[in-house]
């Protein structure tokens, strides 16, 4: 067998630790370095006798775990979510379709991220993606209820800002962000050169990574339980995603508003795994259960004077910054990353070829009054 030669397949379960059955239409993901592992419990028998010699072990129960990485890419359709989607549902994500509105000058401050808007003539309600400051000629968000009318004022929940419609809203594409319920399961098969190592319950972390002139890759890391090994062809006439990775440059990188000259950098969602022990289930796990997050980060940007970003005072104050980026320029394989709340945890002073680097570490913050707002993707 070939280790070149492998396909995967995800699909959301129905039912949480019920295996589905994929089909080629889940196995549109290309990837890179899957590798399935077992760890069946084994109860060790060795009961008093006349002999040294252990006695055949018990198998038990099945938890497996598999690991994986892509390319950051979408659809090539707005309006589509990317195929990888369901990868970080299963990690903690919600998905929601991206609205864009046009609106003229904004009064009382700017719209806050996270927060409800209200039409005053159609009563209708969204939230807002992106921190929207006067002068933006549009507002995204993700509508709760009603449709917004042109012509009519929306008002900001918890700022107070104002600004008058002047279109109707459009799809622009999606929006994923963590969540803290409903958050899926997925049975995922890895086809294996004639052998398909099945898994279900599946849940999981990943860690995106943000290096200068190349793709953005997403490294994923699945718990789940063993569903099932056994000889099993490809699964043919699959229609693998197309479109080419966009790739880290002219990204419009920000820090608090500063220009950071930043070669590499990473997100790690760093969720906290729980075993779902069901005696039902012959093999002992329902499935695997995400019961926290932690959602850090690290770059590796220029140093400069204090007066052009101060990073270590912003570090002994506690302050909370926006980082914004986007990667990509073509519809349909563009995205926007969002951090609203960055908090420097280390500063450390390195060397790149002889230029001074503020090595630092972060946390994503959320905030108190919404919550399940550390990241923001907007896929359009």
């Amino acid at each position: 067998m070939l280790t070149r030669k492998r396909q995967l397949a995800a699909k959301i379960e129905a039912s949480e630790g019920v295996a589905e059955a994929p089909a080629a239409a889940d196995a549109k993901l290309l990837i890179y370095n899957p590798k399935v592992s077992f760890d069946i419990a084994m109860f060790e028998r060795n009961p008093a006798r006349q002999s040294f010699s252990n006695i055949a072990k018990l198998p038990g129960k099945r938890p497996a775990a598999l690991s994986y990485r892509l390319e950051l890419r979408g659809s090539g359709v707005a309006t589509v979510a990317p195929e990888w989607a369901k990868l970080l549902q299963a990690c903690g994500f919600g998905v929601n379709q991206l609205k864009s509105m046009n609106i003229g000058a904004i009064t009382n401050g700017s719209f806050q991220h996270g927060e409800t808007i209200t039409g005053g003539t159609s009563g209708a309600e969204g939230r807002v993606a992106i921190s929207t400051a006067n002068g933006s000629p549009n507002i995204y968000f993700v509508s709760i209820s009603g449709t917004f009318e042109s012509g009519e004022i929306i008002t900001g929940e918890a700022s107070s800002a104002t600004a008058t419609t002047s279109s109707a809203p459009t799809t622009v594409g999606n929006e994923l962000k963590p969540i803290s319920d409903n958050i899926p399961s997925l049975t995922q098969g890895s086809y294996e050169d004639g052998v398909r190592k099945l898994l279900k319950g599946c849940r999981g972390k990943v860690k995106l990574g943000f290096k200068s002139g190349e793709p953005v890759l997403l490294d994923f890391d699945f718990q789940g339980v063993e569903a099932g090994v056994a000889d099993t062809a490809f699964l043919a006439n699959v229609t693998y995603e197309n479109t080419k990775p966009p790739v880290f440059l002219s990204a419009l990188f920000s820090v608090d508003a500063y220009s950071a000259k930043v070669g590499e950098m990473d997100i790690d969602v760093g969720n906290t795994l729980a075993v779902r022990d069901d005696v039902n289930d012959p093999r002992g796990i329902l499935s695997f259960a995400i019961t926290g997050r932690n959602v850090i980060g690290s770059f590796n940007p220029e140093m400069v004077s204090c007066a052009a970003h101060d990073f270590h005072s912003k570090w002994f104050s506690g302050a909370e910054m926006v980082i914004d980026f986007t990667v990509g320029v073509t519809a349909g394989n563009k995205f926007r990353f969002y951090v609203p709340r960055a908090q420097y945890t280390k500063v450390d002073d390195e060397d790149r070829d002889g230029l001074s680097i503020a090595k630092s570490a972060f946390s994503l913050n959320g905030s108190l009054l919404y919550g399940d707002d550390e990241l923001s993707i907007l896929a359009f």
